[in-house]
């Protein structure tokens, strides 16, 4: 059984990632944690339709700066955006976004149960932080630069 903190941090991270889902009506669910996503989503009455998928998740245990993600699930035909979920602790977020090249799945968000970051070509931007934790903490973990603006917000304060 899952100590109260992993659960609590599991539960912190799949109603992120459903807040996610609120305007799509086709989203593609990889293996793991994007299928207790998907069962969360549907035990509150929203299903999937059918056609194209306009969001997809995938589990990632690491991603470069440039949103390059290692995943077990390569998702393929897909033409929409690709949103990695970790349930990776802020002491694990240096091994979580770190170098790794130009392979992988291109990912354009993650979210983890203390943060939220986007991946452009200008590089990492955290975007929603866990209340207690700052940007500055954050980027005290990572070995790449971390970008945060005025648009920083508490994580799930939508």
């Amino acid at each position: 059984m899952p100590s109260r903190t992993h659960a609590a941090s599991l539960e912190r991270l799949l109603s992120r990632a459903a807040e996610e889902c609120e305007s799509k009506q086709r989203v593609w669910f990889g293996r793991g944690i994007p299928q207790a996503l998907r069962t969360a989503i549907h035990l509150h009455g929203q299903g999937a339709k059918p056609g194209p998928a306009e969001l997809a998740f995938i589990e990632v245990s690491a991603v470069s700066p440039q949103g390059r993600a290692v995943s077990e699930v390569i998702p393929s035909g897909l033409n929409c955006p690709i949103v990695g979920l970790s349930q990776s602790s802020v002491e694990q977020l240096g091994s979580l976004v770190c170098a790794r090249g130009d392979a992988g799945v291109q990912i354009t968000r993650l979210i983890c149960p203390f943060a939220v970051f986007d991946f452009s070509t200008e590089g990492v931007r955290v975007r929603e932080v866990r209340h207690g934790l700052t940007a500055a903490d954050l980027q005290a973990e990572l070995s790449t630069t971390l970008w945060s603006g005025p648009d920083l917000k508490e994580l799930g304060s939508h």
